[in-house]
């Protein structure tokens, strides 16, 4: 490994701390890793808090993106509560130390055993998905004997201009309840009384949104059917917005991002400012995207007599999100060395499938093997989206 190789805060999305952090204690040959900026993290949930300041908003985490451990500390130490989507999340975040009350269960397909568990813990709220979920949850609480919170995840039918695959608002998605479904979903929560208890209603339209007017519209829904069961005697406490805020992958300036925020911010204060409902917000990839780095090693440089590629120790079983949603991500060479003639190159990984390609006509100089390179931007959906697949072993996790 070369003494020269280090990377300036920007590269991890830091605009606070020192100009330049070695990473070389951090960096074994043959094992790519995972490189987490714990000031980029702080900074953000700083800056999420200033932006809805007014209504003092109750942030949960949205564990799926980055359940690193260390990761979830500095969460914990901010204030922030978890929002989790699977029981194993839910027992994660317990043994964090998040108390169960600051702990949010989401989830299309929570299984008998989840929900006991939930029940058990007393969770702060249940994001019910469906009245198939509501009919087995009034039946955990009633044989429980124990009242659990229930948040109704609304679908409200707003598309979004995000992947297909990210879009989860729309009627022809697998989430949440429709409206023409409410009133019998009310009259299932009154069959189960007192066990089942209508906190409030809850809305989450997709990932990686850069257009915060569906958010604006689908908070507008949820805040209009609130008032309607307030003004029916519903002693509603919450509105949960979700979470779904993007960043420009293409890019390392974050102005936009931050401009997004604060735009966002003042039309929810402006929404919400008269209401008696807690805001409940559920982000992820904006709070620690920016954060993440996946550092990989060249093994080859191949020239097939079509193309060149750069072929790396890491791959979508690391890092999936190209692979399955041709998502892009800088890829930032480490070396220091003097730059030679830049070629067009794919940047592929170890997988035995065609699928994995970590960038395409990328241009770089030709670089060496055993050179470090830097997979930007994989704070959020890379190592909880790892698999074992070729049995290739998983990435370390490092918080700086």
């Amino acid at each position: 490994m070369h003494a020269s190789y280090r990377y300036h805060h920007g590269i991890l999305g830091a605009s606070v701390g020192p100009d330049w952090v070695s990473v070389e204690t951090h960096l074994q040959p043959g094992k790519p890793v995972y490189i987490y900026n714990s000031a980029s993290i702080c900074e953000r949930i700083n800056l999420m808090k200033k932006a809805f300041a007014q209504l003092q908003p109750q942030i949960h985490f949205a564990m799926k993106c980055n359940a690193h451990r260390e990761v979830l500390q500095i969460m914990k130490s901010e204030g922030l509560g978890i929002d989790v989507v699977s029981g194993g999340e839910a027992r994660a975040a317990l043994a964090a130390g998040f108390a169960p009350e600051k702990i949010i269960f989401s989830g299309v397909a929570k299984s008998k055993d989840e929900l006991t568990m939930a029940v058990q813990k007393g969770l702060f709220q249940i994001n019910v998905e469906s009245l198939e979920e509501l009919e087995r949850l009034g039946q955990i609480a009633r044989t429980q004997q124990k009242t659990i919170a229930v948040g109704m995840r609304m679908n409200p039918n707003i598309r979004v201009d995000t992947h297909p695959y990210i879009t989860t608002g729309f009627r022809e998605n697998k989430f949440g309840i429709s409206e023409y479904q409410l009133a019998e979903a009310l009259q299932k929560i009154k069959s189960y009384s007192p066990w089942l208890r209508l906190q409030g209603l809850s809305s989450h339209i997709g990932s990686q949104i850069r257009d915060i007017s569906p958010l604006v519209e689908s908070l507008e829904v949820l805040l209009t059917l609130s008032r309607q069961l307030l003004a029916q005697g519903y002693d509603l406490k919450t509105i949960d917005m979700g979470g779904g805020l993007g960043i420009d992958y293409y890019s390392d300036d974050e102005s936009k991002e931050l401009q997004l925020l604060e735009t966002l911010g003042q039309k929810v204060n402006s929404i919400l400012g008269d209401t008696p409902l807690k805001l409940l917000m559920e982000p992820g990839r904006w709070l620690v995207a920016r954060s993440g780095t996946l550092w990989a090693q060249v093994e080859y440089v191949k020239f097939n007599g079509y193309k060149n590629f750069i072929i790396l120790n890491t791959g979508m079983h690391h890092l999936l999100r190209p692979a399955l949603y041709k998502a892009h991500h800088r890829i930032l060479p480490m070396s220091l060395s003097a730059p030679g003639t830049q070629k067009v190159y794919d940047v592929v990984g170890p997988i035995c499938e065609s699928s994995d390609v970590i960038g395409q006509d990328r241009w770089f100089a030709e670089p060496q093997e055993g050179d470090w390179m830097a997979i930007m931007d994989a704070g959020a959906y890379g190592m909880t989206m790892c698999s074992d697949y070729n049995m290739h072993a998983r990435p370390q996790e490092v918080l700086i």
